[in-house]
């Protein structure tokens, strides 16, 4: 136990000296822009909750702050998630492109991002919901194994219903408006909601009714999308972005994005219902060819892949033999890590040599525990990212995470690192 304690203790000493290396500053004015609670109001951004999300103003700050206010500016984001980054750069003028694994969330940012007519934006208008009838044997349609849960039967009629008609309409933009809030009503009509890695059954049910859900949802995005305006669409590919290398992607002004974080959650198991009812998977098998090609940041990812030991500083390789000699609670949890930097290493590579001279990075990453240790995720990717090819500018602590009284315990002084953070780079 004495030799644990002693480990620790050397671990925070550590964590403190690569904070000044680093020119680690606080700067709580970001800590109401790194988490989309704060925009659940704001026209677009509201349709559909996205818990990973930040804020668009996070973006519009840091182009700001580095001084890219020309509209030739080119954004990326290599996890486009709910189209946040992408949806700022549209709002400022710029061009921008983005990588999206998850196909719900890769279609939603199109959506979004879309430039709309009047004439189109009539149409959807003018759609008129379908007329309830029975559906017989309505959940065969689904290999999906909780659909009888998730929806009492004439809800999913109802969903199917409106599926049906919405596949008529020929003119795809209209037709995308529709399915975006057909999507966007989903998880308020079903038995269960979004909870930690996955969904749980809603202990308040209200019982409402999906056609009236969706008319309302339609009402809020004509409103939205009736006062905004034009812009340049930006470019949204549904990939891995660990396959960037396989498309023209070069001078780079700024990538701004939030990866995944290491703390095992699963984004195909949270997006579930979503997926499965919009017919973005139609079977099990192919889950898991998606959840395979995917950044590695949980269990269900592809941890058994071969990897590489350049992405390794000294500071992960002893986070590593540290956690792989503790009473974990699950044995694969260090290669989980290990695999997830050595991706974020070779996307790092990647972004580098995309990027032009002068050029920056900046990543929004919240830091995570396992073994009473706290995982400095932070300032592991600024270590990796100047071997990938970029120097630090500084990390930018934008808020302390809540941690339980028991887990503030156990991590003692390392507390202080469950934080979530800006990394700046600069090419």
């Amino acid at each position: 136990m004495q030799k644990i304690i002693e480990k620790r203790r050397n671990f925070f000493s550590t964590y403190k000296e690569l904070d000044k290396q680093f020119n680690l500053r606080e700067d709580y004015s970001y800590e109401y822009l790194v988490n989309f609670s704060q925009i659940e109001d704001v026209p677009i951004h509201r349709w559909f909750y996205y818990q990973e999300g930040y804020s668009p103003f996070l973006v519009e700050n840091i182009l700001k702050y580095l001084g890219l206010t020309t509209k030739k500016t080119l954004v990326f984001d290599p996890f486009a998630g709910s189209g946040t980054t992408l949806l700022a750069a549209k709002h400022l003028g710029k061009k921008s492109i983005g990588f999206e694994i998850n196909p719900f969330s890769a279609f939603m940012i199109r959506g979004k991002t879309q430039n709309y007519t009047r004439t189109e934006l009539e149409k959807v208008k003018k759609f008129k919901i379908p007329t309830y009838k029975p559906i017989s044997k309505i959940y065969d349609k689904y290999e999906l194994k909780i659909i009888h849960n998730l929806f009492d039967k004439q809800k999913l009629e109802r969903i199917e219903l409106m599926k049906d008609k919405i596949g008529c309409v020929q003119d795809k933009k209209v037709k995308d408006l529709l399915n975006i809030a057909l999507l966007c009503i989903l998880e308020d009509v079903s038995n269960y909601r979004k909870g930690g890695n996955g969904l749980k059954r809603k202990r308040v049910h209200k019982n409402l009714d999906p056609f009236i859900e969706f008319k309302n949802k339609l009402s809020q995005i004509l409103e939205d999308l009736s006062r905004k305006s034009r812009g340049p669409e930006p470019k949204v590919i549904n990939d891995s972005c660990l396959n960037m290398s396989e498309y023209d992607i070069r001078d780079i002004d700024i990538s701004v994005f939030s990866p995944p974080y290491a703390n095992c959650f699963d984004p195909f198991e949270v997006y579930k219902i979503e997926l499965w009812l919009g017919e973005f998977v139609s079977s099990y098998a192919d889950l898991r060819i998606r959840r395979k090609i995917a950044l590695t940041s949980n269990l269900n990812a592809d941890i058994k892949k071969e990897i590489g030991e350049k992405h390794r500083t000294a500071l992960l390789s002893d986070i590593i033999e540290y956690l792989s000699a503790q009473p974990l609670w699950d044995k694969r949890i260090p290669k989980m890590l290990d695999t997830y930097f050595f991706d974020m290493y070779l996307l790092l590579k990647m972004l580098a040599c995309a990027t032009k001279p002068g050029g920056f990075c900046v990543i929004v990453v919240g830091n995570s525990s396992y073994g009473n240790l706290a995982i400095p995720t932070d300032i592991l990717l600024a270590q990796m990212s100047e071997k990938a090819g970029f120097t630090t500018k500084e990390i930018i602590e934008a808020r302390k995470n809540e941690t339980s009284s028991q887990q503030h315990a156990k991590l003692g002084n390392l507390v202080e690192y469950i934080r979530e953070s800006l990394v700046v780079l600069q090419k």
